[in-house]
């Protein structure tokens, strides 16, 4: 199931309000020598969820002649099954002496698997040059008139704060390349107590596809307590070395992860992998074109209901029908019809030499788009070992041969791209009998004339009628999936066999 990877983006958007050389690229950004020789700030914090420490977070801002740079770093310690699993999140921002943006160095790393961003800002204008395993990209964005990253918004902002201000911005999500609206309520001034001492803050809401948290913080612009309302974490100023430790047993583990994800609905559904239609009522959607349409989901007319607290949402009906190819296309064909299904991205390297070699060979002298597909589903669910382990990249899972169901579809979808079908990636919910509801999931989906669901982490040559799509694409889409999480209901309204 999807849950180490939806960890890794949830954690990403929960530590936006939390020095890297880019020596692998032709162009050094000329921001990238200055220097700043004072120390405005430093913090290091302690992460909790409920009793037990998981991670730190630690941010340093400093000031030079030229401008300011603030240099963050989140850690967060996964159990997976006895074995830990660690993920880390680093960033350097450098600003002018205006407090705005001139560009930034990421770094993302899962274990011994990293990803390094550099982004430079040219007007409205975002660069991006992202290396990884397998080699580099190069991605260009438009911002958005306004837009600020979180680390560096509260901030530009420490001196404007008062009580009552508000304002909505939209802030740059850098693991997840894509901006959303984030919402600040400065509700209050009190004096807590943190580090040892007594300091006066600003108490202000914070609010961001969904997501509410409470953050904590001084005349300065400097965080010192935050509590994120959605799953319980709570980060906390402490000292260097109390943060660096981690007490034996510390971690998420991931059974927390499926309780906290897990989505019951009113009835099981038996047989599900044999059922040819299933009708489903979706409810806590907020937006009531919040879920896709294709070829084989069909959303109906959206209800408004209203719950006990005089909460208002949407209700759905989803109708999900099996569908297998009519008829037979060509690979040749379907790369003619569907060109954009062809195209790389930084974490499905379609042109990269081990991918192109590994898909030639499992699809031999096969012509035919899906028998090829299924020839590559069929390699994916045998050779890849089932565990609860995330990855950045497509090649990072060839290497390693193992994942979690993010890490057999970008596998999957290389490899099909490679040789020329045209695929996308879906993530969503499925039913799981195991857990006797819908946990989050993602899989590929074909182009045969028509878009056609596969399922390589389950074996399955057309997904079954379960897999509920609700956002399509890359790592872009997956703020819209979490958006979903604990959040929605399922009913089931009927199924056929």
């Amino acid at each position: 199931m999807n849950l180490t990877c939806v960890a890794r983006f949830l954690f990403a958007v929960l530590f936006t309000f939390c020095v890297l050389l880019p020596n692998a690229y032709a162009e050094t950004p000329s921001w990238f020598g200055r220097q700043y020789e004072t120390l405005l700030s430093e913090t290091w914090m302690n992460v909790s969820f409920g009793k037990n420490k998981i991670g730190f977070s630690h941010q340093k801002i400093e000031k030079g002649k030229d401008g300011y740079r603030i240099t963050s770093r989140a850690v967060i310690r996964l159990n997976v099954m006895g074995i830990t699993q660690d993920m880390s999140f680093s960033r350097s921002y450098h600003l002018d002496n205006k407090k705005d943006v001139l560009g930034f160095i990421s770094l993302m790393k899962i274990d011994n698997q990293r990803q390094l961003t550099v982004g430079t800002i040219d007007g409205n204008v975002l660069k991006l040059s992202i290396k990884g395993a397998g080699g580099s990209n190069d991605v260009t964005k438009k911002l958005p008139d306004g837009v600020d990253f979180a680390e560096t918004f509260s901030f530009k902002l420490a001196d404007q704060l008062k009580v009552g201000m508000r304002l909505t911005v939209p802030v740059y999500m850098v693991e997840l390349r894509t901006f959303a609206p984030m919402t600040l309520n400065v509700i209050g001034k009190k004096k807590i107590k943190s580090a040892g001492g007594e300091v006066e803050v600003f108490v202000i809401d914070v609010a961001m596809q969904g997501f509410t948290s409470k953050s904590y913080v001084t005349q300065d612009g400097v965080t010192v307590r935050e509590e994120q309302s959605m799953m319980g974490m709570v980060s906390e100023v402490v000292d260097e070395a109390t943060a660096l430790y981690f007490p034996k047993g510390s971690a998420v583990p991931v059974s927390s992860l499926i309780t906290f994800s897990l989505v019951k609905p009113d009835k099981p559904i038996p047989s599900a992998g044999s059922l040819k239609e299933l009708n489903l009522v979706i409810g806590g959607i907020k937006n009531p074109s919040a879920i896709p349409e294709d070829d084989r989901q069909r959303v109906g007319a959206a209800k408004w209901v209203q719950d006990a607290k005089g909460g208002r949402s949407l209700s759905l009906a989803v109708t999900i029908q099996r569908r297998v190819p009519q008829g037979k296309i060509s690979i040749k064909e379907a790369s003619a019809l569907m060109p954009d299904g062809l195209r790389p991205t930084p974490e499905i390297q379609s042109g990269n030499k081990m991918i192109k070699k590994q898909a030639l060979k499992i699809i031999g002298g096969e012509t035919d788009a899906f028998e090829a597909a299924k020839k590559i589903r069929r390699w994916v669910f045998e050779n890849l070992k089932k565990e609860l382990s995330d990855s950045i990249t497509a090649v990072d899972v060839l290497r390693s041969r193992k994942g979690e169901c993010q890490s057999h579809t970008n596998l999957f979808t290389a490899l099909a791209k490679s040789v020329g079908i045209p695929t996308r990636t879906a993530s969503g919910i499925v039913y799981s009998r195991a857990n006797d509801g819908f946990l989050y999931h993602a899989w590929p989906e074909v182009y045969i004339s028509e878009w056609i669901p596969m399922d390589p982490t389950l074996g399955q040559d057309v997904a079954d009628v379960t897999h509920l799509k609700l956002a399509q694409g890359g790592v872009e889409s997956q703020l819209k999936l979490i958006s979903f999480i604990g959040k929605i209901t399922v009913s089931v309204r009927s199924f056929r066999k």
